[in-house]
């Protein structure tokens, strides 16, 4: 079955801008790297926070542990991830199994 994985990242105030270009930034490390680039778009939930959007559609859930295991191997992924860290309120991540 199917793997669709959606990451929130909710921008500390102000830095919505700098959320979105390293989103994006990110998604070509991970081209770069030979993994799916997935898709970034922003978004205002109903309450009008808004967030940046990373979503990647997998054959399968061992293809989506893989490319975990392979960002967590990349020393210019890892550096990514602290960045972001540091530029968000709060992150969520959604994933579901589709047909």
């Amino acid at each position: 079955m199917k793997v669709l994985v959606q990451n929130r990242y909710f921008p500390k105030l102000g830095k919505e801008k700098e959320v979105y270009a390293l989103r994006l930034h990110a998604s070509e490390v991970r081209a770069k790297l030979g993994a799916p680039r997935g898709r970034v778009f922003k978004e205002k939930p109903d309450n009008g926070e808004a967030c940046v959007v990373w979503e990647c559609e997998y054959p399968s859930q061992d293809a989506r542990i893989k490319d975990v295991r392979h960002m967590k191997e990349s020393i210019e992924f890892t550096k990514i991830r602290k960045q972001m860290r540091a530029l968000l309120e709060r992150f969520e991540r959604t994933v579901r199994e589709i047909e």
